[in-house]
């Protein structure tokens, strides 16, 4: 794998693919897909409050809201180095950036289900980890507790694009390839 920076993303600066004929697109991530944000949230607020029920209690503190702040920032490039790893051995992997934040992209072909694994990765490890540290952390390392907290939230809630097109890729055949080209997702059904 290689990553190669493009820098700021115009709306016409990442790497095109000859498509197959007859491949469809897969709807585009548009900014109403924040709305993906609210069962996010509401999931979030369910995993504190049974934390702050059954498993002992929450205590947050302020300085350790800002701690997981900064921290869980500064790791949003190693949230995209993540998607980069699981894209096929071999591809040239893109990286740029916009207002909403970093972005990858790759034109190597692969299957659905490798995409679907491509776009969870990142959330399973950074925000799914951190999650279940937070659970199992005691309420008297309150610091420590916070910042794991608020890092999971920021790499679970920024996923929500990653999301969305895992629920757009579950709605295809099981035996389709996906290709981006450019801001598009391509997808194909294979005769396998």
């Amino acid at each position: 794998m290689k990553i190669k920076w493009i820098g700021k993303y115009n709306g016409n600066n990442l790497p095109t693919a000859d498509v197959e004929a007859g491949a469809k697109s897969l709807p585009e991530v548009t900014a109403k897909s924040v709305f993906m944000l609210i069962p996010i949230l509401l999931i979030f607020a369910l995993f504190v409050y049974c934390k702050g029920v059954y498993l002992g209690g929450v205590s947050f503190s302020r300085p350790a809201w800002m701690t997981g702040i900064v921290i869980g920032l500064l790791f949003f490039p190693v949230h995209e180095f993540l998607h980069a790893i699981c894209f096929p051995a071999g591809s040239q992997v893109f990286m740029f950036y916009t207002r909403q934040g970093l972005g990858i992209t790759c034109t190597t072909p692969m299957t659905r289900n490798r995409y679907i694994f491509v776009n969870l990765f990142p959330s399973m490890i950074l925000g799914g980890i951190s999650l279940i540290l937070f659970l199992v952390i005691p309420c008297t390392y309150a610091f420590t507790s916070t910042v794991l907290c608020v890092f999971s939230l920021l790499h679970l809630g920024g996923g929500y694009a990653d999301y969305l097109n895992i629920i757009h890729l579950l709605k295809l055949p099981k035996n389709t390839d996906i290709q981006i080209s450019g801001a598009k997702i391509y997808w194909r059904q294979c005769n396998k």
